[in-house]
């Protein structure tokens, strides 16, 4: 995933984004502008849903990501 349409620096912008996983051997490449707790991307689970929080106050240059994953809608 890339983003666009970040507003610029000194502006707080976020976003949640929802992923429905249907089948197996799933991946998400994120942006290295994609910072995670620990550095590591959380992992997918085949037929979940997750929701990825991401917010950003430097124009997109380092996004920090939180996730709730196995999310029940």
């Amino acid at each position: 995933f890339t983003f666009s349409s970040v507003p610029s620096s000194g502006s707080a912008y976020s976003f949640t984004l929802e992923v429905d996983v249907t089948g197996s051997s799933i991946a998400i490449t994120w942006t290295s502008s994609v910072k995670w707790p620990d550095d590591t991307a959380p992992s997918l689970t085949d037929t979940k849903t997750h929701l990825f929080m991401f917010v950003t106050n430097d124009g997109g240059t380092t996004f920090r990501g939180a996730a709730l994953v196995d999310y029940t809608t």
